[in-house]
């Protein structure tokens, strides 16, 4: 492109330097010069645009391909995180509701009482988003429903995964605590059936309760997000 521009301002030098051409007929080529060169210049700026669109556009389907799996990695490992979540629910369910007659069956009957000390740590794929996001690609997802669907599954819903396990950790913590923390000659029995292990159990049932929703709706965030897609690809 750089030649074809020295080319014709060359052209047009000589035609202004051209003594047998009248000053109408330099400036006729001159001005045919400019066209040419103006037109040269557009169609190099697009077509350099039209390059560059499809670059991205293929970028962005690379990246929306290789998100799906992301997704169905995390729709994966949030249902394990769920299920945990509601066995932890009934153990602190069961505990919370125990009773020194229940803790003499149980003794009786050589059994034993699951704590529900589990924590949780969801594990997120997010290091494709991250990447793609920091790198300024986001917008060039032209669908804009897929995108603010992404942005908000790992702007919101994630953050708020990760925030309600870790209030949930300090809750559990705290819990076991209490158990691991009692005389040294005192059972886990006994430190279940204290009020202060009472508190702290009723306000992790409360928890486990109320935050089912948070991974039903990550759930049901990343499946919605994931059928754009397929349904985008098959357009």
């Amino acid at each position: 492109m750089q030649d074809e521009i020295i080319k014709h301002s060359k052209k047009i030098h000589s035609a202004m330097s051209n003594k047998e051409h009248s000053f109408k007929e330099k400036v006729k080529e001159v001005l045919t010069e400019i066209l040419i060169i103006v037109f040269a210049v557009s169609l190099s700026i697009w077509l350099h645009s039209w390059s560059e669109e499809r670059h991205q556009h293929k970028d962005a389907q690379t990246f929306l391909t290789g998100l799906k799996e992301d997704l169905q990695n995390d729709i994966s490992n949030l249902e394990d995180s769920r299920k945990t979540l509601n066995n932890t629910q009934q153990q602190i369910s069961f505990v919370l509701h125990i009773t020194p007659q229940k803790i003499d069956s149980i003794k009786a009957n050589n059994k034993q009482i699951n704590s529900g000390t589990n924590f949780i740590n969801t594990l997120v794929n997010n290091g494709r988003y991250e990447g793609f996001k920091s790198s300024g690609k986001i917008n060039t997802i032209e669908n804009q429903e897929i995108r603010n669907k992404i942005l908000k599954y790992y702007q919101q819903t994630i953050p708020e995964i990760a925030y309600t396990e870790k209030s949930y950790e300090k809750l559990t913590s705290r819990y076991v605590d209490l158990l691991i923390n009692g005389k040294e000659d005192e059972d886990i029995y006994a430190a279940l059936l204290k009020k202060k292990t009472k508190i702290i159990l009723s306000g992790i049932d409360n928890f486990t309760q109320s935050s089912k929703k948070t991974y039903a709706d990550a759930i049901k965030q990343a499946g919605e997000i994931i059928k754009e897609i397929d349904k985008q690809e098959n357009k």
